[in-house]
């Protein structure tokens, strides 16, 4: 029979602190999920918005209608699109999706 090496032991026992460790840290880390979320959010709902201001100034100068801004309209259109679009990614993959990664999480910091 081969003797027990406490080397090795000792050397598990430290990947095994170290990882206890890093498991308690991350219900910190849900704060920068959200703050991931709120930026994507910003960012799904910004873009289209700016695409219609951008578009519409454009419209404005080389096609110009008497009584219609284009700016403005496109501009409306943009920030629904963009609510559109960020409501659907909430739907597909955002919250719903990051909470039950949490709650994993909690289970197993539990046992």
């Amino acid at each position: 029979m081969s003797e027990f090496d406490k080397t090795e032991d000792k050397k598990v026992e430290k990947v095994l602190v170290r990882k206890a460790k890093q498991l308690q840290d991350r219900p910190n880390r849900n704060l920068y999920a959200n703050v991931g979320i709120v930026a994507i959010l910003g960012g799904i709902i910004v873009f289209p918005l700016l695409i219609g201001i951008l578009l519409g100034g454009w419209l404005d100068k080389n096609a110009p209608v008497d009584g219609l801004a284009w700016q403005l309209n496109l501009m409306i259109i943009g920030f629904f699109c963009g609510i559109y679009y960020a409501y659907r990614w909430i739907q597909l993959e955002g919250i719903e999706k990051i909470d039950k990664e949490y709650e994993k999480l909690q289970e197993r910091l539990k046992k």
